[in-house]
């Protein structure tokens, strides 16, 4: 009977001991991204601090983020993933450089004391910056003079997104139930 106790303690502590590494290893340290060289145009010209911003945003919006203009030079850039895990980051910039520099997150596990996040936290923002780079490469690439222009927000995916959103502080705020939510992200997703 002893034996069976040590044993089931010993078991305990083991699976104790692998969870506490599993979530360990589920995390990874905020790296923030700074002074981003931008690149200048192939006749030598710099983009503006309009241009900046507009092909920043643009390259917000081509990898489904939500980028808001702040003003200062600044961008707030977010994204919902599945319906569930939101990150914000801010983006300040100038004509020669830019930075991704995390802002706020839910359900992400953030603990600010150590600054470790989900582990997929660094790799989303890294295909963030991929992109914002691609969209300085492609307009760095255009003859002198060419404009920049700012791609529109898809409307629908917009408001998907916010509904999504909204949704998720009522759940946060006990105000639906975990399957009321599940159903209506549902129909929000399925576009029912």
């Amino acid at each position: 009977m002893e034996k069976e106790i040590i044993m089931k303690r010993v078991v305990f502590l083991v699976l104790l001991i692998a969870s506490v590494a599993f979530v360990r290893a589920e995390a990874a340290r905020v790296v923030n991204l700074e002074n981003l060289a931008i690149p200048d145009r192939t006749d030598g010209t710099g983009f503006s601090l309009d241009e900046v911003r507009i092909l920043i945003m643009n390259g917000c919006t081509k990898r489904q983020w939500q980028p808001v203009y702040e003003g200062d030079a600044i961008i707030t850039c977010s994204i919902l993933v599945r319906g569930r895990h939101f990150v914000k980051v801010e983006i300040p910039f100038s004509e020669v450089d830019f930075s991704i520099y995390y802002l706020d997150s839910d359900q992400m596990d953030y603990d600010p004391a150590t600054q470790e996040i989900h582990r997929k936290y660094n790799g989303w923002v890294k295909n963030l910056r991929v992109m914002i780079e691609q969209q300085f490469s492609e307009a760095a690439a255009k003859p002198a003079g060419s404009v920049v222009e700012e791609r529109p927000r898809d409307v629908v995916e917009s408001s998907r997104y916010d509904a999504l959103l909204k949704l998720g502080e009522l759940r946060d705020k006990g105000l639906i139930s975990d399957e009321e939510f599940e159903a209506e992200k549902a129909k929000i997703l399925g576009g029912d």
